[in-house]
């Protein structure tokens, strides 16, 4: 009697589970089941662990870049934060390639946060959770909450049990770094006098805020537990004053006056108020004439010579003179036998003018770029003391009358000090006061190098250190307010022809290998040579100075002050094209000019990942 199919079927499947075949068959799908789902547990942890190291890898570059991107932002400022949020996680993005493993991250996923004050320390934390899917639940068809990484690790997110949450997070200290030789080279023109705001003149004067925002950023760089660095002041005009910086007997300044071979003296004279050497330099000139932008070293060929201001070669003439008045008509009786004073390169002490009253001079004729010869009214009482160029606001330095530079220090004290002696007054020459911050930080110019005398003034003459040295950060800060501009013939400015780069009885400004950015030709070609009355060939020749500098390792910090207009003299993008790259600031005010400082002594740090 054959069975019903039904009952076969039945019959089967007892056979199927209760014979020996069928036992074997069952335990090898349950096996099976389990190995499958055994190899998705752990495709999901080794899924899971690649992504999470790729994750925080990418967190970790991020964090540093974001770090470095700092030096562009205040970010005490919501739209700067913000910026360097987006930035922040761009870095991450360019890292973690988008999709990664199914790594699914939302915006609002990704944090990060800075805390601390630029100068002092700041803390930079960044942060990021995503989800990424899983197999093993669809194999196992399990709700139930598990950890993509088949422990308690992951974590997987109870609204949605296919999938396992990823994280990562890091933080990262910016600390001022502690190996640091940095030197300002600030602007103490005529200029600075003036309100750095026009319209609110609450905020002082543009020096009254660039003596507190210097001495702030000392007090912030000496501040920080544990650094070794050093700073050194440059302030500028025309020429640089480094009397105190440097001894006048070294090899680095020659003693012999081409221009003026007799009457010199490097001491004062008693009897001459502003005789003597005031402490400025004249940059050497080769064979040719040509000024080179170079730092030199102390014991170069030619050196540096002393500047003495409009120094006659003759002597210098005074002519007594009387008017009087007749019909309506001045006359001028002028004597002819002059008192020539030899030795006197600066002053008299009665008052007079380099043409009479009568329009006239003793030749009859303009008078000359140099001035030789001066005339004084018999009939007057004044007893001013004037220099040969007319300007009554000399100090004890003469022409030479800026506040004197000072070498590489930790001396908080002095610095401040340093700083609160400067005063606006002069012309602008921005490549005179780079040249003497470069020597600053070349090592060529310590005194344990050029010889015992002949380097920098320090009690450690080490100072600058080997270039070679790990960890040594050189830095430059150089600030003006306005477009180079060596003065008029008149006046308190000293003329072209006489200040730290034509030195005495030269206008012209032949440099070697320095090229215009107007037509391309050189500062020495025949057809057009450089001239010190041309804004444009000073301006080729600071950007000359400034490439050298950072082809020698300086970094270098550019800002501009106060109100440039439409800046005719191209005076901004010649400081923008000095600074290293991302480093050109203007400040408009007092208080951003602060600013500025801060942020740089907080660009001046180094990144250090402390988790």
């Amino acid at each position: 009697m054959r069975n019903r199919p039904d009952q076969l079927s039945v019959r089967g499947e007892r056979d199927l589970l209760c014979g020996d075949d069928g036992a074997v068959t069952m335990v090898f799908a349950v096996c099976a089941s389990l190995m499958i789902g055994t190899m998705c547990m752990a495709i999901d942890a080794i899924h899971y662990e690649m992504t999470q190291a790729r994750m925080q890898m990418a967190l970790d570059v991020a964090t540093l870049s974001a770090g470095a991107d700092l030096a562009h932002y205040d970010t005490t400022k919501p739209a700067d934060l913000a910026q360097w949020q987006k930035d922040a996680r761009a870095y991450y993005d360019v890292n973690m390639p988008s999709g990664y493993m199914s790594l699914n991250l939302k915006a609002s996923d990704f944090a990060a946060q800075v805390t601390g004050a630029p100068a002092t320390g700041q803390t930079i934390k960044l942060s990021a959770t995503g989800t990424m899917p899983l197999i093993a639940p669809v194999i196992f068809a399990n709700k139930s909450a598990q950890d993509g990484s088949g422990n308690s690790s992951g974590g997987q997110s109870p609204a949605n049990p296919d999938t396992a949450n990823v994280s990562a997070s890091n933080a990262a200290l910016r600390l001022p770094k502690s190996t640091l030789e940095l030197v300002m080279v600030l602007d103490n023109t005529g200029s600075m006098s003036d309100y750095a705001n026009s319209k609110d003149h609450s905020q002082g004067t543009k020096i009254t805020g660039l003596r507190l925002a210097a001495q702030n950023l000392v007090t912030s760089l000496f501040s920080v537990t544990g650094n070794d660095s050093y700073i050194g002041l440059v302030p500028f005009t025309t020429m640089v004053n480094v009397k105190n910086a440097l001894q006048p007997s070294g090899k680095w300044l020659s003693r012999t006056f081409a221009y003026n071979d007799q009457h010199m003296s490097m001491t004062t004279n008693s009897s001459w108020k502003g005789s003597g050497w005031g402490g400025c330099a004249v940059e050497p000139r080769d064979a040719q004439t040509y000024l080179h932008a170079d730092a030199y070293q102390p014991a170069s060929s030619p050196g540096f010579t002393p500047f003495y201001y409009n120094v006659p070669k003759n002597g210098f003439s005074v002519y007594s003179y009387t008017t009087s008045s007749k019909n309506g008509t001045t006359t001028c009786k002028i004597s002819s036998s002059p008192t020539v004073t030899l030795g006197a390169p600066l002053t008299y002490l009665k008052s007079g003018s380099v043409t009479t009253s009568c329009g006239t001079t003793f030749s009859g004729k303009t008078p000359p770029a140099i001035y030789d010869q001066w005339y004084v009214n018999t009939s007057s009482t004044t007893t001013t003391t004037y220099d040969q160029n007319g300007n009554t606001n000399f100090g004890t330095n003469g022409p030479c009358n800026i506040a004197p530079a000072l070498f590489l220090s930790k001396d908080k004290s002095a610095l401040t000090t340093a700083i609160s002696n400067m005063q606006a007054a002069g012309s602008t020459l921005i490549p005179t006061g780079l040249l003497w911050g470069w020597r600053m930080l070349e090592s060529a110019w310590s005194d344990n190098v050029a010889g015992t005398g002949n380097g920098f003034i320090s009690t450690d003459t080490t100072l600058p250190r080997p270039e070679t040295t790990q960890g040594l950060q050189r830095v430059v800060i150089v600030l003006s307010d306005g477009q180079n501009d060596p003065g008029g013939s008149t006046g308190i400015m000293p003329p072209q022809a006489f200040n730290g780069l034509s030195g005495v009885g030269k206008a012209d400004l032949l440099a070697y290998n320095v090229t215009r950015a107007d037509d391309g030709s050189l500062l020495t070609s025949p057809q057009r040579p450089g001239s010190m009355g041309q804004v444009g060939d000073l301006n080729a020749f600071q950007l000359a100075v400034c490439s050298a500098m950072k082809q020698d390792g300086i970094i270098i910090y550019s800002i501009t002050f106060g109100d440039y207009g439409t800046d005719p003299g191209n005076a901004q993008a010649t400081m923008q094209s000095c600074a290293s790259p991302g480093n050109y600031y203007h400040a408009p005010s007092n208080a951003t000019l602060d600013q500025i400082f801060q942020q740089i002594a907080g660009n001046l740090g180094v990144l250090r990942l402390t988790q």
